[in-house]
């Protein structure tokens, strides 16, 4: 019933736009995704969902593949100085804004006449000074800390028009940095570095992206309507890119239970969604094709905020009294053997070797630092681990005894990433996720410098391996390297299996492309056969 209503508002929505076209159908897909609506202002987007509209309604200067390369967009080439700090990007001389009906109307008395923008370097310098500004608040705004005068505007120091970015005429793009660092072509693809034209957010009266008034779109597609749970873009007929979509209309659904997203992908009310890695392999879905991206490894986070777990021997103690692969043949997983993802390309090999008798001694060594007699802790896990958690504690309560006891919390996933981002936690069996291909970006949020930090462990040596990798060119396999030994060294996270973000699609549904990180879902490309 859902998907007739939604055919039906398909082609009362999008009659304009195909007008005098020989086009007699539209064709539509229909996708479940996480989250819902909030502000589709790219430089404060937060949430799958609306990240996900972004993505595939705006475009940056570059994009990325899945297998990593940084590939031409809003910018047709690009070229690098000598010493890696200058990039000058040169844009589409054709591109242009797509200015819907909605935002025309709604701001007409704010808009200048005839108000149909070129995209120009103008946009991408006003939405990285706004991505910097504190004012705007934009999540990720660390990632751009390397161009030049961000940190100083990030702190206040300084205003935005300072930073390292400048426009030279109106295809011309100039982005300092303070030092070489070879990830930043990927931060660009992200919604934080999306294009932003002046004029329209000024109309908008600091309402932008909130209302289908206030929202403006360079990318594939542009949203047509939206509200808590239901999102609706259509194919966007001024886009001039090589991205150009296959589909005419593209619904995302979300806050519906694994078990309804399932039944409607049987009954082929859905064509894809964006479900957990086990639950999409037994989906049981006829014909259905799953693509992932190995992008999570689920272990034990230690949280260092914790008074007890900053000293360093409890941490390692708990590490040898473990045996991770007893938790993950209980879920028919393979045990981990390295501590980041596969997306990421591990550089060394992640070995634990349990000792009753080491385990022991480090607790004891532990305490006597702490100048304790016992500690105790509680662990968090989702509701679905529960069982088999209790069963794995069992072996850290019999080597430790009576001085060392962990209690087990079970909660929901919502309220696992909660506590885990919020501090609020002792030790967390946590899904670490690869936000992106950057190993720097993954392995920093293991850093207390870090503003999305996991576990609050402080080690200067660790901030400035990950800086080195950051900013390592040529791959930086050394640089990774040293990481991965301070990480292993500093006992902060036990991995115990790997997992992949997937989507799954209903058979004859292709194109869909998934990036490392939940909300990488690219759907220019996807048409049903």
């Amino acid at each position: 019933m859902k998907r007739a209503v939604a055919i039906l508002l398909c082609f009362v929505l999008v009659a304009g736009l195909f007008s005098g076209c020989r086009r007699s159908t539209v064709s539509a897909l229909y996708f479940s995704v996480s989250g819902s609506a909030s502000s589709f202002d790219p430089q404060i987007a937060s949430g799958d969902a609306v990240r996900i509209v972004v993505r595939n309604c705006f475009e940056g200067l570059v994009s990325v593949d899945e297998a990593g390369n940084i590939l031409p967009a809003a910018a047709q080439s690009w070229t690098v100085s000598e010493d890696g700090t200058e990039y000058t990007f040169t844009l589409r001389s054709d591109a242009v804004w797509h200015v819907s009906d909605t935002a025309k109307s709604g701001l007409a008395d704010k808009l200048p006449d005839a108000f149909a923008p070129k995209v120009t370097a103008a946009d991408f310098v006003f939405a990285l000074q706004r991505a910097v500004d504190p004012a705007t608040g934009a999540p990720d705004a660390a990632r751009l800390s390397n161009i030049a005068g961000a940190k100083d505007i990030m702190e206040g120091k300084a205003h935005r028009e300072t930073l390292g970015v400048r426009s030279v005429g109106s295809t011309r793009l100039i982005i300092t940095l303070e030092h070489p660092e070879p990830g930043i072509l990927e931060t660009l693809a992200e919604p934080l570095c999306m294009p932003c034209n002046k004029t329209f957010f000024e109309a908008s009266g600091g309402r932008y992206g909130l209302l289908m008034r206030y929202i403006i779109s360079n990318g594939p597609f542009y949203l047509t309507r939206f509200d808590d749970n239901a999102f609706r873009m259509a194919r966007n007929p001024d886009y001039t890119g090589s991205r150009t979509a296959k589909t005419d209309v593209i619904w995302l659904y979300s806050g519906e239970s694994e078990s309804a997203v399932l039944t409607k992908l049987t009954d082929r009310d859905y064509d894809g969604a964006c479900l957990p890695e086990q639950t999409a392999l037994n989906a049981g879905v006829k014909k259905a094709n799953v693509t992932g991206a190995e992008d999570v490894l689920r272990g034990f986070i230690f949280n260092c905020g914790n008074a007890d777990l900053a000293e360093p021997s409890i941490r390692k103690a708990f590490f040898a009294a473990a045996e991770p692969s007893v938790l993950a043949d209980a879920f028919g997983k393979e045990t981990a053997d390295a501590l980041c993802p596969a997306a990421l390309s591990p550089k060394t090999p992640y070995r634990l070797y349990y000792s009753e008798v080491r385990a022991t001694a480090l607790l004891n060594k532990g305490l006597e630092t702490l100048e304790k007699t016992s500690v105790s802790f509680t662990l968090l896990c989702e509701e679905q681990y529960d069982a088999a958690m209790r069963r794995f504690l069992q072996t850290w309560q019999r080597v430790f005894g009576v001085q060392c006891s962990v209690e087990l919390e079970s909660v929901t996933a919502e309220t696992l990433q909660k506590r885990v981002l919020s501090g609020d936690y002792d030790i967390a069996f946590y899904p670490v996720r690869a936000e992106s291909f950057s190993a720097a970006d993954y392995f920093a949020r293991f850093s207390a410098a870090d503003a999305q930090s996991l576990c609050a462990w402080e080690s200067g040596d660790y901030d400035a391996a990950v800086r080195d990798l950051r900013f390592a060119s040529g791959g930086g396999d050394d640089a990774q390297k040293a990481v991965e030994k301070l990480l292993n060294d500093a006992a902060v996270f036990l991995p115990v299996w790997q997992e992949s973000t997937c989507v799954l699609c209903v058979s004859g549904v292709e194109g869909v492309m998934l990036l490392p990180g939940a909300d990488r879902l690219y759907l220019y490309n996807a048409y049903q056969q």
